[in-house]
């Protein structure tokens, strides 16, 4: 990264990056299970349905 105003190199500290990436994880984490939520929300709505 750099600086937009004098185009230095801007340093990212260690644990930032740690903390996005893991920040990043649990968003995945998060689609994921609300994925497999509106599925089964599908399925219910479904075997309603078909009754």
């Amino acid at each position: 990264m750099v600086c937009p105003s004098c185009g230095r190199d801007i340093a990212v500290p260690a644990t930032l990056l740690a903390e996005r990436d893991d920040l990043l994880r649990k968003r995945e984490e998060l689609r994921d299970e609300l994925r497999r939520a509106r599925d089964e929300v599908e399925a219910i709505n479904r075997r309603r349905k078909s009754r």
